[in-house]
């Protein structure tokens, strides 16, 4: 019905309020529920084919099965990574698919996923030297290739590993990064060679912050973003070259250009329409990002031409918070994770959707039609022989209204 009433919308009044509403419409119907168990943190591969879910416990999954239309059995889990220690509930995937960092406590279990269903418990991190702050974990990331691991901790450390012998990790660098704020997020380019770091200071300020990783084994800081007054960022995403920087919080996101690591340049802000950020991805190309929030939407933006950032479509239909996401190398498949499970999202069409959603519509359904009853409930009043009704007596094709 949410399909058949944009539809007749657009065909009856073109303009960007209804389109927006029948591509969010067009989006939804990519969507799958990949789980109902709540889930705290959602990774994905660049090729969108592992991803992993969870809190406490993470679940493996290869979404092959769940990206083609044609298989109507999917494939559930195919492992899961147990660990005794408590607190374990963050998760960083390197692009390959091949090594995951699962952290949270005092030290970060590395595993080997060359065969997903078989991971394999291949190391553990220890934490940092400051006893006093716990050495819990704050945020890491991988390298695409999963050779170097970097993780920041509450005691503001920022540890680097060489995980090339997985089962021999080797701690290349601790420095200390912020002595005032704590990690709200960090994100590393593809190669490993630049970290953006955003914290958040004691009095709800807050910095963000690029690191030179080029010598792993001496961190050098390179650039602070300036922030607007008084806020701090509470979610970041990069792009594979580190050239594209994004991060924000409520109400507000801003964009980034590092084509100099030391000259960092804002090209825009977004107006964002969500009350906080919980979660935030970007492309490895920089051209698409998807934010979110405590809302049950996601927000996709084209970041293509980064001064003019524009909304292409919200993934709609989630039924609570969304506390975690994910995308694909190519944009073609986003996660979304929260309370109230995981739900995947197909997006290959997307950019078909957004060009023309009624094309795309009546191409799905050229023979949607809407009832005599329906129009009379949802277009208040609207006269049923100005669009053509008289022809059909009890519905209206819609792909048919001029």
């Amino acid at each position: 019905m949410a399909r058949v009433l944009g539809l007749v919308a657009v065909e009856i009044h073109s303009d960007e309020q209804t389109r927006a509403g029948l591509i969010d419409t067009m989006v939804g119907m990519g969507s799958d529920e990949l789980t109902p168990d709540p889930s705290g943190e959602v990774v994905l591969s660049d090729d969108g084919r592992i991803a992993l879910t969870g809190g406490d416990e993470m679940s493996v999954w290869d979404l092959t099965t769940w990206l083609d239309p044609k298989i109507v059995n999917k494939s559930d889990r195919i492992a899961v990574l147990k660990d005794r220690r408590e607190g374990l509930s963050m998760t960083a995937l390197s692009g390959d698919g091949r090594t995951a960092l699962i952290g949270g406590g005092g030290d970060t279990v590395v595993w080997d996923l060359t065969d997903p269903a078989k991971p394999i418990r291949a190391a553990v991190l220890a934490g940092g030297k400051n006893a006093e702050d716990d050495d819990s974990v704050q945020s890491m990331a991988l390298s695409r290739d999963g050779h170097t691991a970097v993780i920041a901790d509450l005691g503001r450390d920022l540890n680097v590993w060489d995980l090339t012998d997985r089962s021999h990790p080797v701690r290349l660098s601790m420095t200390r990064t912020r002595d005032s704020s704590i990690v709200s997020d960090l994100r590393l380019s593809a190669d490993g060679g630049i970290a953006v770091i955003s914290y958040e200071g004691l009095f709800n300020d807050g910095a963000v912050a690029v690191w030179d990783l080029s010598d792993p084994s001496r961190p050098v800081k390179s650039a602070d973003l300036a922030l607007p007054a008084g806020k701090y960022a509470r979610a970041t995403a990069m792009s594979a070259d580190g050239r594209v920087i994004l991060f924000g919080n409520a109400h507000w996101a801003e964009v980034w250009k590092l084509d100099d690591r030391s000259r960092p340049v804002r090209t825009a802000t977004l107006d964002v329409p969500l009350n906080d950020m919980y979660g935030m991805a970007l492309t490895p190309d920089g051209k698409t990002a998807l934010l979110a929030g405590p809302s049950d939407s996601g927000i996709l933006w084209d970041l293509s031409d980064p001064s003019k950032p524009t909304r292409l479509a919200a993934l709609k239909g989630y039924t609570r918070e969304i506390n975690s996401v994910a995308l694909g190398a190519d944009g073609g498949v986003a996660l979304t994770a929260g309370p109230g499970g995981v739900s995947l999202w197909n997006l290959r069409d997307l950019a078909e959707i957004v060009a023309d959603p009624e094309r795309v519509a009546c191409r799905v359904n050229p023979g949607t039609q809407i009832s005599k009853a329906d129009w009379d409930r949802y277009t208040g009043g609207a006269d049923w022989s100005d669009y053509k009704g008289e022809d059909l007596p009890n519905a209206l094709a819609a792909c048919a209204i001029r």
